[in-house]
Formats: structure tokens, C-alpha cells, sequence
């Protein structure tokens, strides 16, 4: 049997007089999207980077806006053809950025044309803003130290290269000889949607730039291997703690943090332990005393139990880690020392939403700050410690800066202005609960259309992951697109979704998308007899593994109308040539060693059940999903005479990046369930 209860929210309704954007796809893709957040180290200043559509609408552009911390109106600081990303601040409140710009300072014939990505810099005296560097491949990412300047950046260099001159010759010789073959010998090649080698990321140091000038960039690491991203620099920018996935010799990987000496330039092991412990150690950061190191270690993924993170502690110096808040039954991300180095901020997904929380350091006692339903990330911290900034997001709300008390528990934020943060809904949310076969309370989203004239056709939509929740907005996955078409959009957090504790994501390891596919059941249920929802007229969609769960649905019942399974598993044999193969092995079981674990969940084998018409998308260059997949799904269907679409785009990857190929996705999404949810004639969408 499957219940539901609800808290509603009062509906907010598109003002009449002017066309909603969720109508209009065109406006849809107009509308400025804020990503990311920084916080100058006096706390002075705020920006935040906020993408908008090129003029000619092929191509999504960012820039850098200053934001008011009291709440006025925002403004922008840079403006270019190419866009600017990933600001962050030195010590004096000068702004860098990254971007590809032409050196207005370089000859024509000194790689001064913009086709890199480079690091710039905009004075806290204003100006014009000013390239201070730009390796042959770009830069990648930036952290400053809070004291000192010093910058420390991730750039991609050709094995063996001396130095970054001798890099460019070896990028310039394979591009004169039009070769661009790659030599492994390694198990990992791919990566999303990129080829990896035959460069690999380095680790680059710089002293604080001068007024005038380039920056001098050290190359500290070598030839290491895979540098990850994610690394964190001393306040005097004397040690950097960084992230390698290190190769096993069994085709395996381990993420392991290591210890950089910038002045001598020795590299050491600082947590995890090839030999014995293949548990992810990452996202560290560095205390403000400079003697604690936090980091994120979770248990190995297994095919029965999925890893657990939980901070750590570590002196900077060097000694055994603790872990701390173990009984803290959350997943923690996105950690922020506060100012006197005693307590930590966090984010974590909790019951719907993803709260600030703060963690004494001594004690281990949890403090939750927030307590409206809202998606949190990207915490900064004063230097007072007593004001906290984020990106606040919510299924009903596009992301926005925000203010916190540091002092305050389960407050209401002070909401902050940047451009899209105010967008005009077709609708409202309410959670909705369901009781699964097992008796666990399954937890939704369901959206509801405004000014409907009877009963919602519904879909159901099913997010990825899986170790997610569908607790904040997003753009590619927009339930308000189908709102204002007079859809209800049921958003449930099956079995594997985070923020319902650890025993709730592990039941649903082990049984493949058994598990998930009945939570997922009881959570249609729970709403199909409401009066406002007409359970005759029903979808499934989602994307990468709710693309899998919606072909799993698609050979295991007849209820649904239309399935629409974008980048979606169809052969569990084909997660062996996905760009993360050991993964799969661990989580899903090895197909080779236990195919009867690996094999039992694979929709493919089942592909005589499909009945309901079927949508399937994929992307050419998607790697952690190939397009195999999507290739012998459309040929299973098609050898047994099924009524299908397949919409391919040879030129995306595991999401669709362009803003027009977008749009498309989201008419063709209408046009398909127009026809087989609402009986209408098949409309193809332009330009197809």
C-alpha cells in the first residue's frame, strides 16, 4: 500500500501579461544563470560568475558580477566575447578570472591571440584588466594563499616536457604533423568527454604578481600523474595539499592526497595508502592556523554497501587522522574552516534539501543553520566568522547568492540580487511521501500546474546519479518546461538518493534497479489517485542512471504512456568500456567475474516486456555512458517491430551543452509525450 501527506507551498503564478519563459523555449534559454560564488579575504567583496546566451545564441558565455552584500543591485565587472570563469581574489581585493583573450600586451606572433585559456587579472583600483598567464593548453584550476598571494594553478603539459616552452614546440610538432594519436599505458583514457593524454595536469606555483609583468609559473610536480583539481594552499602558499588517482597495477584507481613543499619541491604521501587502503581520500582544505588539514574519506564502494564520506583531520605537518562527527548519519561536501580554525561548514543532502551545517572541531557537536527547503553550496566564510555566504537553489528557485548568520540555527536567508535570480512560475511544489513494499517512506517532489482546468496528466521524472537528491534547480533537467504544458512533475528520491541516511541508500545495493524501480512504483501510486492528477495519462523519463531506471521500467510494466531514457544504460556489459570501468566493477559487480550480479539488472536482456512507446536520447561523445548503448537499445527495439524515437546528437556529450541543440531536446521531450500522453498529433520539432 502507498500513502501520501503533503506541505504545500503557495503557488506562484505567471503574471498574464507576459509570455512565460517556460513556454517559450527561446526565453527559457535567456534567462542568466548564476554558477559559482567568491569572497574577497577581507570579506569586502562578493562576485559570483552568471552565464548568459551569446548575441548569436549558439553558445552560453560568462561573466563576472559583483554582487551587493546588503542586497542591492548587482553589476558586472567583465565583458568579452569569450566570457570569464572561476573568479577568485588576491589579498589586496584584486580580482583574477579565467579567460580566452587576446594579450593586448603580446606581438601578434607570441601566442598572445586568445585561443588559450589564460589567467587575468582586474586591480582592486580598477583599470583594465591584464593577462598574467597562459600556458600552450590553459589553465585550469586556481587557489590563492590568503596571506601571501602566491598562486598555485593546474595546467595540461606534454609528457617529458621541460618547461612550457618546450611543451608549445611539442604541441606545435603534432599539430604541424596533423598526428593526434595517443600512446597508453595506463588503464584510464577517458574522462566525461575528453580524451585523456598524451598531457597530463600539472601543478604550477607563482609568487604574488607584481604591478607590471607575467607571472614566472614553477612547475612543482612533474610528471606525478593524474593531478586532480582539487588541492588546497597554506596561508603563506608554502605547502599545497593536492589529489592524485593513482593507477593500480589491476587496472584499478585510488584517489590519495598528497603533501607539496613548494620551496624544495618534495611530493609526499599525506592520506591513503596504495598498499592497503583503496578507500577515495579528497576536497581538502587547510585550516587558517595552517595546522589541520579536512578532507573527505569514503569507504570503497562495493556491490553491497555504497561508501560513506566523513571528514577527517590531519595536522599539516604530518601524524594519524581522525574522523570527525563519525555518528553524523549525512554525506558531507563542499568544506570551509571557519576564521579561528575551530569548526567547519558543510552542505549535505537532508531529507529533501541540502542545509549549511557547522561542526565543532573539538566536539564533533552538528549545528544545522538552515532550516528552509533549499539546496545549498559554495560557502564562504568573513573573516569575523560571523557572516556566511552561498549559493542558495531550490526545485522551486533558481540559484542566488545568499547571507547567513554564522549563529543563527535553521534560519531564513538574507536573499541577495544577480541577474535570473527572480524567474515567474507556472506553478508550485509539495512534498509528497509514499511507504514502499519494505515500509521505508520514499520522499518526493511534486510539481503542479496553475490554473489547471481539471486533472494533470503526470510524469514521472527520475534523476541521475544515482547518489543524488532532486532537491535543487537545474537547467538541463527542468521540470517547469512540462509545468506550464499543464503537466504535474513527480521528482522522487528512490532507494541510492542521498540525504535519507546511510541504511536507505545501501537498500538499494545489491539488487540492481530492484529496489529503486519498486520505490519508484509506490511513489506513482502515492499521487496517481489524487484528484488533481489523472493516473490514465502517465510518463517516465530521466537522464544517465534515471535514463537506466526508466529502461528498466520500460521492460518491467505497461502503465506508462511514454518513456523517454536519455544517456541511459541498456547493456550492463557496455559499463566495461564506460571512462570509469573499475567504478562499475566495484558498485554494479564485475561483468565478467559475476555476471550473474552485473547481468540480472541489464535491460537489454528483457527487451521482448517493452511496450510503451519509447524515446530514446544519447550523445555521440558521451564516455561515461557510450553511445553503444543507446545503438543496441534503438536496434533491440527496432528488430521487435517497437514504437520508437531516437534522437541523436553526434556532437554532445553525457549532457547536451549547446544552447540550441537544448532547446531541441526540450521540443522534442513536448512533442513526444504530446502525442503519446495526450493523444495529439506528432508535431516534429524544426531543424530535424
Amino acid at each position: 500500500m502507498s500513502e501520501h501527506t503533503t506541505d504545500t507551498e503557495a503557488p506562484q503564478a505567471t503574471d498574464g501579461r507576459d509570455p512565460s519563459p517556460f513556454e517559450d523555449l527561446a526565453k527559457f534559454m535567456e534567462i542568466p544563470r548564476v554558477s559559482g560564488l567568491a569572497l574577497a579575504p577581507d570579506g569586502s567583496r562578493l562576485v559570483v560568475g552568471v552565464q548568459n546566451l551569446s548575441p548569436d545564441g549558439k553558445k552560453v558565455v560568462s561573466s563576472v558580477w559583483e554582487v551587493d552584500r546588503d542586497g542591492g543591485a548587482p553589476f558586472r565587472l567583465t565583458r568579452s566575447a569569450a566570457g570569464e570563469s572561476s573568479p577568485s581574489f588576491l589579498p589586496d581585493g584584486s580580482l583574477l578570472f579565467a579567460a580566452k583573450r587576446a594579450d593586448p600586451d603580446a606581438k601578434e606572433s607570441d601566442n598572445g591571440n586568445g585561443d588559450n585559456q589564460g589567467l587575468w587579472l582586474l586591480s582592486a583600483r580598477g583599470g583594465e584588466a591584464r593577462l598574467l598567464a597562459a600556458p600552450p593548453a590553459g589553465i585550469g584550476s586556481v587557489a590563492v594563499a590568503r596571506k601571501t598571494g602566491r598562486i598555485v594553478l593546474t595546467a595540461r603539459v606534454m609528457p617529458e616536457a621541460k618547461d612550457l616552452d618546450d611543451d608549445a614546440a611539442r604541441r606545435k610538432a603534432r599539430k604541424d604533423a596533423n598526428v593526434t594519436a595517443i600512446l597508453h599505458t595506463q588503464a584510464r583514457i577517458r574522462e566525461w568527454d575528453s580524451q585523456l593524454g598524451p598531457d597530463g595536469t600539472r601543478l604550477f606555483v607563482a609568487d604574488a604578481p607584481g604591478a607590471e609583468g607575467k607571472l614566472e609559473l614553477r612547475d612543482v610536480t612533474g610528471d606525478l600523474g593524474p593531478v586532480m583539481d582539487s588541492f588546497a594552499v597554506s596561508s603563506d602558499g608554502s605547502k599545497v595539499v593536492y589529489g592524485v588517482l593513482a593507477a593500480l597495477p589491476n587496472s584499478e584507481h585510488v584517489a590519495e592526497l598528497r603533501l607539496l613543499d613548494v620551496a624544495s619541491g618534495t611530493s609526499t604521501l599525506f592520506a591513503g595508502d596504495p598498499e592497503h587502503d583503496h578507500s577515495p581520500h579528497a576536497a581538502p582544505v587547510i585550516s587558517p592556523d595552517d595546522s589541520t588539514v579536512a578532507y573527505l574519506r569514503s569507504d570503497l564502494d562495493t556491490f553491497e554497501a555504497t561508501g560513506k564520506p566523513t571528514i577527517h583531520l590531519q595536522p599539516l605537518a604530518g601524524g594519524p587522522s581522525q574522523a570527525l562527527a563519525e555518528h553524523l548519519d549525512l554525506w558531507p561536501q563542499g568544506l570551509v574552516w571557519a576564521p579561528g580554525s575551530s569548526a567547519l561548514y558543510f552542505t549535505a543532502d537532508q531529507l529533501g534539501r541540502a542545509p549549511v551545517f557547522k561542526v565543532d572541531v573539538a566536539t564533533g557537536e552538528v549545528t544545522r543553520l538552515t532550516g528552509d527547503r533549499a539546496a545549498y553550496s559554495s560557502l564562504h566564510v568573513t573573516p569575523d566568522g560571523g557572516t556566511l555566504f552561498a549559493i542558495r537553489s531550490a526545485t522551486d528557485a533558481p540559484a542566488r547568492p545568499v547571507r547567513l548568520d554564522t549563529a543563527t540555527e535553521d534560519q531564513e536567508p538574507f536573499l541577495l540580487a544577480a541577474p535570473g535570480d527572480t524567474v515567474p512560475l507556472p506553478g508550485w511544489v509539495e512534498e509528497v511521501t509514499a511507504t514502499a513494499e519494505d515500509g521505508t517512506v520514499i520522499h518526493s517532489r511534486l510539481v503542479l500546474p496553475t490554473g489547471a482546468e481539471g486533472p494533470a496528466p503526470l510524469v514521472v521524472w527520475i534523476h541521475g546519479g544515482p547518489l543524488m537528491s532532486s532537491n535543487a534547480w537545474s537547467w538541463r533537467a527542468n521540470p517547469w518546461v512540462l509545468v506550464q504544458r499543464g503537466y504535474a512533475v513527480l521528482l522522487p528520491d528512490y532507494s541510492l538518493s542521498t540525504g535519507y541516511g546511510q541504511a536507505f541508500v545501501d537498500r538499494g545495493k545489491g539488487e540492481g534497479s530492484g529496489t529503486a524501480f519498486h520505490d519508484i512504483m509506490a511513489a506513482t501510486d502515492a499521487v496517481i489517485d489524487r484528484p488533481d492528477i489523472d493516473g490514465t495519462r502517465t510518463a517516465a523519463m530521466g537522464g544517465s542512471y534515471g535514463g537506466y531506471l526508466t529502461n528498466w521500467i520500460a521492460t518491467q510494466t505497461d502503465r506508462f504512456k511514454a518513456l523517454i531514457s536519455h544517456a541511459g544504460v541498456w547493456n550492463a556489459q557496455l559499463r566495461t568500456v564506460s571512462d570509469v570501468p573499475w567504478f562499475f566493477r566495484q558498485a554494479y559487480g564485475d561483468v565478467m567475474l559475476r555476471p550473474e550480479h552485473a547481468l540480472r539488472w541489464s535491460p537489454h536482456l528483457y527487451a521482448d516486456n517493452v511496450s510503451s512507446p519509447m524515446l530514446i536520447i544519447h550523445g555521440n561523445n558521451d564516455y561515461r555512458v557510450p553511445v553503444a548503448n543507446a545503438l543496441w537499445q534503438w536496434q533491440d527495439l527496432q528488430r521487435r517491430g517497437k514504437e520508437a524515437k531516437f534522437l541523436y546528437f553526434p556532437d554532445e556529450n553525457h549532457w547536451i551543452m549547446r544552447p540550441q541543440e537544448s532547446k531541441l531536446w526540450y521540443e522534442t521531450v513536448r512533442a513526444f509525450l504530446a502525442e503519446h500522453v495526450l493523444g495529439e498529433e506528432w508535431q516534429q520539432p524544426d531543424l530535424v
